[in-house]
């Protein structure tokens, strides 16, 4: 049944996550071309391969200076959808030209870089002057915020003609241009799937956070502590790097927002690393791979630190992005590494790792140099840690049933009697307890029978311990197969049993105590000294004003001392007092 649930909000969470990703092919009501963009009309979202870019060296260009250099063709093509220019780049130029067939001025949104950047220029030119200036970024006070992981947005009114746009952009991180130009139901429509999206999976990994923390209320169990600190900084992370934390998390704060997100790629990978070791056992069952595993976590933690410290922006950048692809792979690595031992945990694990491995370093590629930019890859980060966390919730449920398994699976084996598998003393003792109440309350008969072997003793001796076993086992089996399901069957001791008989009288007691000693001088036991011929002594005692149970029970051993006294190999009766 848990794992039914899980799985329904694995399916649930793969469809937002899938429409999340679907928010990239929102209809632009522009068309690229080699020379720029038509307003007029509908073509694709990105538009890079419309403009001209140049990288800024020796020196802040004013916007002016730039056009002059766009215009002399020091520009160049920029040959892909989304411009990238990695970690530490210096601040570079786009140019865009766009050309306005309407005859009214149209109103249009400019969507411009990724939430992270520190700096947006965005210069309006028209008729080769430069007409307007709009800034935006996270990289200090009255620049305006992106909207989430659209990236940053300027209105404009787009008069009919050529209008020019130059974009300046600066930061540490990896800088990543993606530029589209919205109308207004286009824009509206893209916002309402990034919220909706963002809010199932937020709610989602939420779910997973709650689950996995009232588990470990009741469990006390490490993975289920680890998990949840894993997936509340994974919420983080994300909120991080779309925007959301900047709007909502600290709001101003600009010295946070520049390391926050590579902070918290750095420590993402460490929780995931104690998580790993934790649900899979790894300090008990792999040492030197926990100790591996646990050194880089803390290596990356210091470096990450230290670049902090220090103030290095762009090396906290390239540490926590090379930290991110290494962890990774060491996830994976870490569930190989078990499959030699608990094959199912550890099968889970490292289907769940395959996926945020996956996830992360298409994002981290994506964003800093090695694949495309697109919605896709941009947001593979997150559809691979929901399938994770889909798995790794099947992972944990898995090890939910395993821990109750093996605690109902120890509790039974401390109740029983190793040797014989009937219930030991302390198990009669709880069993018949509740027993007794019940036949107290009800006023109902309850009858409690005493067998001891006889000469067992001089089984030992002479036969030796292994037939005073084998003697001992097959009368506990005479004594199961007799016993009804509402029965308590008991090793008392050494060769002593007692049964507890509810809803029976001493006259219906008796004539089980008849049937087990017909029983057991009828056992036929060959052993290597010969065949065993085995009796009991058994007394028979039914509740009438014993005070409790072990009053009950000890008159019927008396009883059964008289049997002994009385030759052996018979049954007594206990008198009523």
């Amino acid at each position: 049944m848990m794992a039914l649930r899980v799985r329904e909000l694995a399916l649930i969470v793969l469809a937002a996550l899938l429409l999340l990703c679907g928010a990239a092919p929102v209809r632009a009501e522009v068309e690229a071309t080699a020379a720029g963009i038509v307003l007029d009309e509908p073509g694709s979202a990105y538009l890079g391969r419309a403009s001209s870019m140049m990288i800024e060296l020796g020196g802040t260009l004013e916007a002016e200076r730039a056009l002059a250099l766009q215009r002399a063709g020091r520009f160049s093509p920029v040959g892909e959808d989304v411009p990238k220019f990695g970690i530490g780049s210096p601040a570079v130029w786009l140019h865009l030209r766009i050309d306005s067939r309407y005859t009214e001025a149209q109103a249009r949104r400019v969507l411009v870089g990724t939430s992270w950047i520190d700096r947006i220029d965005l210069f309006v030119v028209r008729d080769g002057q430069v007409v307007g200036r709009m800034q935006a970024g996270d990289g200090g006070p009255g620049l305006r915020a992106a909207k989430g992981n659209l990236g940053f947005v300027f209105e404009h009114v787009f008069e009919p003609g050529v209008t020019e746009l130059l974009v300046r952009a600066e930061t540490p991180d990896p800088l990543v241009l993606p530029l589209r130009v919205f109308d207004d139901e286009c824009y509206q429509f893209a916002m309402r799937v990034h919220d909706f999206t963002y809010g199932l999976l937020y709610g989602f990994l939420l779910a997973l956070i709650a689950y996995n923390a009232m588990l470990y209320a009741g469990l006390r169990d490490r993975a289920h502590r680890d998990y949840v600190l894993y997936l509340g900084c994974f919420v983080l992370l994300s909120m991080g790097y779309a925007g959301h934390g900047y709007n909502w998390l600290w709001p101003g704060m600009y010295g946070v927002q520049r390391y926050i997100i590579l902070v918290l790629m750095v420590v993402l990978g460490y929780l995931g690393l104690r998580f790993a070791s934790s649900s899979l056992g790894l300090a008990v069952a792999a040492p030197r791979a926990h100790r591996l595993a646990h050194g880089f976590g803390v290596a990356g933690m210091v470096a990450i630190g230290t670049c902090v410290v220090l103030d290095q922006q762009a090396a906290a950048a390239i540490v926590a992005f090379v930290f991110v692809l290494l962890f990774s792979v060491a996830m994976v690595w870490l569930g190989f590494s078990r499959l030699d031992g608990d094959r199912i945990a550890a099968g889970y694990f490292l289907a769940g790792a395959l996926a945020a491995m996956a996830g992360a370093a298409t994002t981290s590629l994506a964003v800093w140099n090695g694949l495309p930019y697109s919605n896709w890859t941009f947001h593979a980060a997150e559809v691979g840690i929901a399938i994770d966390g889909a798995i790794l919730s099947l992972a944990l449920a898995y090890r939910v049933r395993r821990i109750r398994r093996e605690r109902l699976q120890a509790e039974q084996l401390s109740s029983l009697d190793p040797l014989t598998g009937l219930r030991n003393r302390r198990a009669f003792a709880v069993l018949g307890e509740s027993a007794w109440s019940t036949a107290v309350r009800r006023q109902r008969p309850l009858s409690a029978v005493v067998l001891d072997l006889d000469h067992f003793k001089l089984i030992n001796d002479v036969r030796g311990h292994a037939a005073g076993d084998a003697a001992l086992k097959a009368v506990a089996g005479v004594i199961e197969r007799n016993c009804r399901a509402a029965d308590v069957a008991a090793r008392w001791g050494g060769e002593e049993f007692v049964v507890l008989l509810p809803e029976t009288t001493a006259a219906q007691a008796r004539v089980l105590a008849e049937r087990l000693l017909h029983d057991i001088r009828g056992l036929d036991l060959t052993l290597d000294g010969g065949a065993l011929s085995l009796s009991a002594s058994i007394g028979v005692a039914e509740r009438t004003t014993q005070p409790d149970l072990e009053a009950l029970v000890r008159e019927a051993d008396q009883a059964m001392y008289a049997a002994k006294q009385g030759g052996r190999d018979r049954v007594v009766l206990a008198l009523p007092a």
